[in-house]
């Protein structure tokens, strides 16, 4: 009786001890899809401005933004009127703001091109500058970006993703080593039973079957008390910032994209909590399948 409590106490707490390891993980997986999130929301900020010469006409400016919106380094091109850019620069700072200039329309036609995220950085936007001024120097009149503004984003982002990485491995190395010795010394305390089932005869892969196929249960347990525990640390998160669930309730395609990438990271977190637990019993058996009978005391 005192044997078999002592065996189901042993299986609770390496459960249990997987599951709090791969809860520790599933949270580093959540933190480094946040920065990428995080990521790409700075660079949404930054922008390009295409300003064009007085005369130059709208349906050439019209064509051009529609040519912009077309490539595929492009999320966003949009042509602002002199009218709306004069009528917008009014709401910012009062109707009579441009008294002085006897109803002169001081700005230019203009198109604000929104890049993809991975095209973010002072070469690429230098390029696509180059590249748009080139046969169109009688239709542009200059074009215009923050050089300090993309600098940051860039090198401010690159220096994260380093640091990020560098501990995301150092975490996952811990993780696996910590479960391994957690499973190590679940199988230790069965080495008097391997023992004697050698004894009587039986083949290694008779006596491996029954704990690698409870070592797969084991990992299946823990991975879905991990993802027990993501759920509710996420549901914690929401209460605290509400905003983020109506950000993306409000459209329809993030809100699938969002509901995908927890799929895809609750599946990860139960396929490594299985995988690593199968891994680590066959490595952990391999030991005591050949150790000598004097070393097991």
């Amino acid at each position: 009786m005192s044997s078999k409590l002592g065996i189901k106490s042993t299986v609770i707490s390496t459960v249990l001890g997987m599951s709090l390891l791969l809860f520790l993980l599933g949270l580093l997986v959540l933190a480094i899809w946040g920065y990428d999130n995080l990521e790409k929301e700075a660079k949404k900020t930054a922008h390009v401005d295409i300003f064009f010469r007085d005369d130059a006409k709208e349906v050439d400016v019209l064509k051009m933004e529609k040519e912009l919106s077309a490539q595929e380094h492009v999320r966003l091109a949009k042509y602002v009127s002199q009218d709306s850019a004069k009528a917008l620069m009014m709401q910012r700072m009062g109707e009579d703001a441009f008294d002085i200039l006897d109803g002169a329309n001081p700005f230019r036609a203009s198109i604000a091109v929104h890049l993809n995220p991975e095209y973010i950085n002072l070469d690429s936007v230098e390029h696509f500058k180059q590249k748009i001024i080139s046969g169109n120097e009688m239709l542009i009149e200059s074009v215009d970006y923050d050089k300090k503004q993309f600098a940051e984003i860039s090198d401010t982002f690159k220096s994260l993703r380093i640091i990020v990485l560098v501990v995301a491995f150092v975490l996952l190395f811990i993780c696996i080593a910590l479960i391994y010795n957690t499973i190590r010394l679940a199988v230790f305390s069965k080495r008097f039973t391997i023992r004697t089932m050698q004894l009587v005869g039986a083949k290694t892969s008779f006596i491996r079957r029954p704990f690698l196929w409870s070592a797969i249960g084991q990992g299946l347990i823990a991975g879905m008390i991990a993802v027990i525990l993501l759920v509710l640390f996420h549901f914690l998160l929401v209460k605290i910032n509400p905003l983020y669930v109506s950000k993306i309730v409000e459209n329809e395609q993030v809100f699938k994209n969002e509901l995908l990438n927890f799929g895809m990271i609750f599946g990860g977190i139960i396929a490594v909590g299985v995988i690593i637990s199968y891994i680590s019993t066959f490595f952990a058996l391999h030991k005591y399948l050949w150790i000598k009978a004097d070393k097991l005391y």
